[in-house]
């Protein structure tokens, strides 16, 4: 344990401590309260006395009480540790204070310091090292771009590895980016040229051995959430280091779109991604875990080097998030040293049920699903839960939903639940830890007036691509992130390894295929969304899904900040970003 943990401790035990003010104590008591022999708590009081944190007088003879005086305050005290531990372990560094016997006063203005702690940060004089630190509230699971899951993860794998193509948010137009362009001699065919002089974060030059590696793994692994693609590419080959060719089975017009996903990242083929992250980003990982990324700029990056040095990323413990709770939003950007307008972006998120249809139950029954589209009024739920910034939703786009929707009395509900034939069993219903959990509890209790009844389960992400987890759930309420009118991320969740495939009977599973089938066998943009459309048409006659609402979340940077993109889900290119003091 370091010093100033030591000190902390023992300040935070005295109830009536006063920086310079004597309290009385015995050697005893401070041992009791360092857990430690009289060796070691004397050891640490003329450590504490020679940093001239402490004023130390220890008894003389029996019946004397010895004397301490805190010289250094809790707040300073507390700006200390946090300053040295928390990027090292933020974790265990929140957890240490969460431990402490804090004064409420001294909660809030340890609110008030993380906020200047996140933000953008100036370290070192003779060469300032510029450093963006954010928080999430959410463990990081994966950095392969095959298998992440959730839109943080998307999101970071974007600054860590890069693409053969790459779509304008903005333009919607498909650009060369690892490739320099390409050729498709016939419509089953695509040549692709590399850039040359590309380096990965290890050090070796990108090759056109790396991208068939990269996309044989993809069809290999049936974790990846690109391995549906295997039903229509045929093969591909590299021509010398630098042209690489895909031979498709049938004409695939929706290629140059996959090449745009981080999840078709180009990773080298001589690293284990189970051991080291690497790719040819802008931003290479120091160090990861599900609760800290540390990602430093890479400087022979082929497309500019970043002008930030170092992005940190830290998780909030769960259950601390109440308590230091801080988002990026327009009210505290001061946190980045300026107090112009921010810069903001909306972010859509969808709040939808899903039933498992696989699973035996009443959720099998096209009627039970009915009783319960008809129990939950989408409109009633916001306004009872007066939920803000969201709307009520039949569709995964925003622009495509109704705006207004049919009410249904609790009496057809139940009619509709007669026909299923549900006998009374309890259905589980898995559900986001701690987010949404009053949606969750509303949904319970509507449920339960036609006379249904639901066991609400916590939602682990890490384990939401292994099978057997989802044996035990009948429903699931979960948010899914669509950013723009991106196709792509319109049909990624629906490849064969999402975790939405496994819920679902194969029949069902085999008429999403056909769906996508047409979809990226389509040349023209306006036709796939058509097909689009009629695939969520079959959703919402089926209900295997019950669209609840549309979530806008805003997030916040200063305007200060030159060169701001929004990438996928809305979130910050911290690449192209650079600040203007």
């Amino acid at each position: 344990m370091k010093l100033i943990e030591h000190y902390l401790i023992l300040f935070t035990a005295h109830k009536n401590q006063k920086n310079g003010v004597k309290i009385e104590t015995t050697m005893s008591e401070i041992m009791d309260i360092l857990s430690c022999s009289r060796a070691n708590a004397r050891g640490v009081l003329n450590q504490l006395k020679e940093q001239g944190w402490i004023q130390w007088n220890p008894g003389r003879g029996r019946g004397h009480r010895s004397n301490i005086n805190f010289q250094l305050s809790l707040m300073d005290g507390i700006k200390m540790f946090a300053s040295a531990h928390l990027v090292q372990d933020f974790k265990g560094g929140m957890e240490f204070l969460h431990s402490l016997s804090i004064p409420k006063q001294i909660h809030s203005i340890l609110g008030e310091y993380l906020k200047e702690w996140f933000g953008l940060q100036t370290e070192g004089e003779k060469e300032a090292k510029h450093i963006l630190r954010l928080p999430i509230h959410r463990d990081l699971i994966s950095l392969d771009p095959a298998r992440v899951f959730t839109a943080f993860e998307y999101h970071f794998v974007g600054q860590i590895y890069d693409t053969l193509l790459r779509i304008d948010f903005n333009t919607k137009q498909i650009n060369p980016h690892l490739a320099l362009g390409w050729d498709t001699p016939n419509d089953k065919e695509w040549t692709f040229y590399l850039r040359k002089g590309v380096r990965f974060h290890h050090g070796r030059f990108l090759i056109a051995e790396d991208v068939r590696y990269t996309f044989q793994r993809l069809l290999d692994s049936k974790t990846s959430f690109f391995y549906w693609l295997g039903r229509y590419l045929k093969k591909v080959e590299s021509s010398g280091d630098d042209t690489v060719i895909f031979s498709f089975n049938r004409p695939f017009p929706f290629f140059p779109n996959i090449l745009c996903s981080h999840h078709a990242s180009i990773v080298p083929y001589d690293v284990d991604m189970q051991q080291q992250i690497i790719g040819t980003g802008p931003f290479l990982v120091q160090s990861f875990s599900k609760e800290k990324l540390i990602m430093e700029a890479f400087d022979h990056y082929f497309n500019r080097r970043a002008w930030l040095d170092r992005v940190e990323v830290f998780c909030l413990p769960e259950e601390l998030q109440s308590r230091f709770l801080y988002k990026m939003m327009p009210e505290n950007v001061d946190s980045m040293e300026v107090r112009d307008k921010p810069i903001t972006q909306h972010i859509i998120r969808t709040q939808i049920l899903i039933f498992q249809t696989k699973k035996p139950g009443p959720q099998q029954h096209p009627a039970f699903r009915r009783a319960i589209y008809f129990a939950i009024d989408r409109n009633m739920m916001i306004d009872e839960l007066n939920i803000e910034d969201v709307y009520a939703t039949d569709s995964f786009i925003t622009n495509h939903s109704k705006k207004r929707f049919p009410t249904y009395t609790l009496s057809e509900a139940q009619e509709a639940l007669k026909e299923s034939g549900y006998s009374g069993e309890t259905l589980t219903m898995l559900i986001p830890p701690n987010q949404w959990r009053k949606n969750a509890l509303w949904i319970q209790s509507r449920c339960n007036q036609i006379g249904v009844s639901l066991k609400l389960q916590p939602l682990d992400l890490k384990k939401t691509l292994q099978k057997e987890f989802f044996r035990q759930a009948d429903l699931i309420l979960i948010d899914v992130s669509f950013y723009g009118d991106s196709e792509i991320n319109l049909i990624e969740p629906f490849g064969n390894n999402s975790f939405h495939r496994q819920l679902f009977t194969l029949q069902e599973n085999q008429q999403m295929d056909m769906f996508i089938d047409r979809f990226v066998s389509e040349k023209s943009k306006s036709k796939r969304f058509t097909i689009w459309n009629e695939f969520e048409d079959w959703f919402r006659k089926e209900n295997l899904f019950l669209f609840l609402f549309h979530l806008k979340e805003e997030s916040a940077y200063s305007s200060s900040l030159q060169g701001y993109k929004f990438g996928p889900f809305g979130l910050a290119d911290f690449h192209n970003l650079w600040i203007k003091f």
